[in-house]
């Protein structure tokens, strides 16, 4: 799986342990009709920067293997796009209170590893060609990626702040 992937699944599952269905992107094919309000989640943008000198952390000693490791970061921004649709029978009170619901859950904190600096909502439409509401949300959320290294540079894995392992 790509990290891209994995950030998005990872704001899926936080938003689905809050109880709002979510879906990381629409399955292929015909969708069928939704029953119920739904939050699509996709990447708008990251940002990376450095975490230390050169990005480099310092080292860890793992006891099992008896071996000292590199650990090597950077500070990054994800800019998470929710898109949030309600179908016609909810109507749009439908749209804003799933908006209202994913707000409450940011207030509460983001997916694991990170925290929500901001977040912002853009206002409710009707799109006629899938007779469904919709709006949009922006959560902008920081962690730091860390990396383990053998002292040959072999890359041992990647983690969100130690919580999300890519």
């Amino acid at each position: 799986m790509t990290t891209l992937t994995l950030l998005r699944q990872a704001m899926t599952e936080f938003l689905t342990a809050q109880g709002i269905p979510a879906l990381t992107a629409w399955p292929q094919g015909a969708r069928s009709r939704q029953e119920e309000p739904l939050a699509v989640v996709q990447i708008k943008e990251v940002e990376a920067a450095p975490a230390g000198f050169q990005n480099y952390l310092g080292q860890r000693y793992d006891s099992q293997r008896h071996l000292g490791t590199e650990r090597w970061g950077q500070r990054v921004t994800v800019k998470f796009l929710l898109t949030l649709y309600s179908p016609r029978a909810a109507g749009e009170a439908g749209c804003r209170d799933l908006l209202d619901q994913v707000a409450a859950a940011l207030l509460r904190g983001g997916p694991a590893g990170f925290a929500v600096e901001k977040w912002t909502m853009g206002e409710t439409a009707f799109d006629q060609d899938s007779g469904m509401f919709w709006g949009k949300l922006q959560a902008v959320c920081r962690g730091t990626l860390t990396e383990d290294r053998e002292e040959t540079g072999e890359i041992l894995g990647i983690e969100v702040k130690g919580e999300i392992a890519l």
